[in-house]
């Protein structure tokens, strides 16, 4: 499904690019470490309510990400600290990381949702086909599996950031954050595809015998 991909790398590089684009943007304007972070957090609420207001829904993935959006918004104002807002968005980081985790211990693994939003953007087509696969035992166990690694790795990428930011000036913490963010969610979007790709070559013996 060469157009879905294309879809979820959109969506991604829309969802996390924008954000850190417009920090560094902002740094490079002069705006102070404080400044320029509440800029990313705002082009990332901004990004999320246009693909609402352009799907005309909002599915379990969505509400996941608006929350999380919501709240790092709140604790971004409670305080003009960089650092304290460097941590916040760590803790956010980690918190999709439990929740992750979480929503395959309650079965209802995130990764579905997320999958499903990707396929409306593609099209009706990348829709239906999704639909009609989506819920299979094989699909349903690696929703199960891609949860549980975006899971982990997001548990450990809050960790890393965190120790960065306490061992760095802060002029150097804020930069290397959002690096090692970029870097995790690239590592993470590229097994995804790779797992993807994979999971579809070993599905094609199947439906052509």
């Amino acid at each position: 499904m060469p157009s879905a991909v294309r879809g979820l790398a959109s969506t991604l590089i829309y969802d996390v690019g924008l954000p850190v684009i417009a920090y560094f943007i902002a740094d490079l304007c002069g705006a102070s470490n404080y400044l320029a972070l509440l800029i990313g957090t705002l082009v990332s609420g901004l990004r999320m309510v246009w693909v609402g207001v352009r799907q005309r829904r909002l599915d379990p993935f969505a509400l996941f990400l608006l929350a999380l959006f919501g709240a790092s918004l709140a604790l971004t104002f409670a305080t003009g600290d960089a650092r304290f807002v460097l941590v916040k968005d760590c803790a956010m980081s980690g918190t999709a990381g439990l929740i992750f985790v979480g929503s395959c211990i309650i079965k209802r693994p995130l990764a579905f949702y997320a999958a499903q939003r990707f396929a409306r953007s593609a099209g009706t087509a990348e829709q239906a086909e999704f639909e009609a696969t989506a819920k299979t035992g094989a699909m349903w166990a690696r929703w199960y599996r891609v949860s549980l690694v975006w899971g982990i790795a997001l548990l450990i990428d809050a960790s890393l950031r965190i120790a960065a930011i306490y061992a760095l000036p802060v002029r150097l913490a804020a930069p290397a954050s959002q690096v090692l963010m970029v870097a995790v969610f690239t590592l993470l979007f590229g097994w995804t595809v790779i797992s993807a790709r994979r999971n579809q070559a070993a599905a094609q013996p199947a439906v052509s015998s």
